[in-house]
């Protein structure tokens, strides 16, 4: 029997040590954007040649609104250590809550995404769901 507690106390022991260690080095922390070129940057990677013309980060930098000079949307969330980027289409739709925007795409794969742009929430809210033309 006190075998099987020194080698449970030396395995939640080795597990704490990671979980510090893990800290110490930054892992785990949500990706997020530094600024509008990094955001620009990641919308071109994502899609060659998309020039970004308005660029909004969330609050939290952990997302963006893009649009080019073709009045293409493009959003930008995190996936683990990384970002996804959809070109929203003109079926999109965006509720605003306040400085929230709730952001609703066609692809099933993209749940709607919930972006804080303060004040920029109204005019992104606009921008989406204007009919085309």
């Amino acid at each position: 029997m006190t075998g099987q507690l020194l080698v449970f106390a030396g395995s939640l022991a080795g597990v704490a040590f990671l979980v510090l260690v893990s800290r110490w080095l930054g892992l785990g922390r949500g990706a997020r954007i530094a600024d509008e070129a990094q955001a620009c940057d990641l919308a071109d990677n994502a899609l060659c040649g998309f020039s970004a013309e308005h660029v909004t980060l969330a609050v939290d930098g952990r997302a963006a609104l893009l649009c080019d000079s073709q009045g293409r949307i493009m959003v930008l969330v995190p996936h683990g250590a990384l970002f996804v980027a959809r070109l929203l289409d003109r079926t999109a739709r965006a509720l605003r809550n306040g400085t929230q925007l709730t952001v609703t795409g066609s692809d099933p794969t993209f749940p709607p995404t919930i972006l804080d742009l303060g004040l920029e929430a109204e005019a992104w809210e606009r921008r989406i769901n204007a009919p085309e033309g």
